[in-house]
């Protein structure tokens, strides 16, 4: 939509995983390591988790992407796996016949695969993705296949990778997690890193102009998105079809008040996008806060209307009673005042001279 706006050649904040885009940041670049090793170790067995959209599947797309034929990857995205279908889903990757009526069977079956696959020097490596959804059952099932034994060592490895909970399901399972090589843990990007990645993935998409995201937009993209990759792009591509919308060039950070509740959810309705006075000057700031609260002052109830509203209904009555006699004595109070006055002046006026008159009486 707003490619040509903005003269880029491809999306560039695109919620499916693109391995082509992947920023390496420290900790990105250290679990892509730990994968790797799991390859090509013969004993390689790593679980990688991480908080939904932190760039798990990416690094194991780029991962997968730069396998050579020189091995066998049994790739697992589909989770909700019941009873024996890991293994039915094994044996189809693997291009056995699918004649086994039990699950013994399929064992034996898959057993003499990895043989066949050891003894000519072919790694064989299970990949499962979304691993926190595998039961107890297909985790003592994963377990099972990696103790299996050839003559040159363990005749599978293993990267498993999923939300922190798999972490706690792995660790219910003793013998399993002894046998994990290594464990990490992916966390959000830095606000550094998130400025870094909004960039890597403008180079990539072919963007050339001057800077879009400034560093006060990073700051609240990083702020909102929690530094994982998935929300820093929607947040980026919510920020870019605003100005696309308004055919400007420029990116808002004022736009996220906007934008924020329909992209991240009721989850993130309560994270603060300062507005425009909240990046004033201090003094400016101090000012309106004093003009603020003078306005609340002289709108809030005083005491004694605050304890009249606390009487009981009974005793309304009696106060309404006793407010309309203060009004009445006090309207005879400026009656009396009045008429005092009054014979003040006319004592005054009977001291003039005699040749002063009265003036005639008007009729009515």
């Amino acid at each position: 939509m707003y490619l040509e706006h903005f003269e880029l050649q491809r999306h560039p904040f695109r919620m499916a995983p693109e391995d082509d885009f992947v920023y390496m940041s420290q900790q990105h670049s250290r679990a892509f390591v730990y994968m790797d090793s799991a390859v090509w170790s013969p004993e390689g067995f790593v679980v990688i988790s991480g908080e939904i959209g932190s760039g798990k599947t990416t690094l194991l797309k780029k991962l997968m992407r730069g396998l050579s034929n020189e091995l066998r990857l049994f790739h697992i995205s589909y989770t909700n796996l019941k009873n024996d279908d890991l293994f039915h889903l094994i044996i189809r990757q693997a291009g056995l016949p699918a004649d086994q009526a039990n699950k013994v069977g399929m064992l034996f079956a898959i057993n003499d695969y990895l043989q066949s696959m050891s003894e000519k020097g072919i790694p064989v490596v299970l990949a499962v993705d979304e691993a926190q959804n595998l039961s107890h059952e297909n985790l003592e099932d994963i377990r099972m296949l990696a103790g299996l034994e050839g003559s040159g060592g363990p005749v599978m490895r293993v990267i498993l990778l999923g939300q922190p909970e798999l972490k706690g399901s792995i660790a219910r399972i003793p013998q399993l997690s002894q046998r994990v090589k290594l464990f990490f843990h992916l966390t959000g990007l830095t606000e550094k890193e998130t400025g870094e990645y909004i960039d890597h993935r403008l180079f990539v998409a072919g963007y050339e102009g001057e800077t879009l995201f400034d560093a006060e937009t990073v700051k609240q993209v990083y702020s909102l998105g929690k530094g994982l990759p998935r929300l820093i792009n929607k947040l980026c591509d919510g920020l870019m079809l605003c100005a696309y919308a308004e055919d400007r060039h420029a990116i808002k950070v004022e736009d996220l008040i906007e934008i924020r509740h329909d992209l991240l959810g009721e989850a993130f309705v309560d994270k603060k996008v300062p507005s425009e006075d909240e990046t004033q000057s201090p003094e400016t700031q101090s000012a309106h806060a004093q003009e603020t609260r003078a306005a609340q002052m002289a709108t809030e109830p005083k005491p004694e209307a605050a304890s009249e509203r606390n009487t009981t209904a009974a005793s309304e009555p009696q106060l309404a009673g006793n407010n309309a006699l203060n009004r009445i004595a006090t309207a005879l109070e400026r009656i009396d005042d009045k008429l005092e006055r009054l014979l003040d002046a006319q004592s005054a006026s009977s001291s003039h001279e005699d040749n002063v008159s009265p003036l005639p009486s008007r009729r009515r």
